[in-house]
């Protein structure tokens, strides 16, 4: 999760597979800190996981669930205070389906633009290889001109 670039991606989507969970569990009646058990399962993530377990632990000690999300630092600050609201106005399984809607969204318009700025790194690298092996070949010729 701490890798520049490919990290905000992989966190993005275990947070969107949190949300998209916890959304359709509470929609169907399952009680909230079972559904907060099952979607820690589903996020893929050991430290999202922890994290959602500790904001399980203050739900059942009659807490938000937005402030530990927000304590753990893992969960982008929109999704918190989108949580916030949700919890307040008592929309929670509608805000958190379409939370992860949208956080899908941008991560996959995130990783597309990373795939599309791959190629070309990956063509100057080629090329340098290319150009290393040329002049590594060139090199004797050149040598062999100039004692003669």
């Amino acid at each position: 999760m701490k890798i520049p670039i490919i990290g905000g991606i992989f966190q993005n989507l275990a947070v969107a597979r949190f949300c998209r969970v916890l959304g359709t569990l509470l929609h169907n009646g399952v009680p909230i800190l079972r559904s907060l058990e099952i979607s820690s399962w589903a996020a893929g993530n050991k430290v999202l996981a922890g994290a959602i377990t500790a904001a399980a632990e203050n739900i059942s000690a009659g807490q938000s669930l937005a402030k530990p999300l927000e304590a753990s630092g893992y969960f982008p600050s929109e999704v918190v205070e989108m949580i916030a609201v949700a919890e307040e106005s008592n929309t929670l399984e509608t805000v958190l389906t379409n939370v992860a809607e949208s956080l899908e969204k941008r991560t996959f318009r995130r990783l597309e633009l990373f795939v599309r700025l791959l190629e070309p790194m990956m063509l100057l690298i080629l090329a340098s290889v290319v150009l290393c092996v040329v002049i590594a070949l060139l090199m004797p010729v050149l040598k062999m001109s100039t004692t003669m």
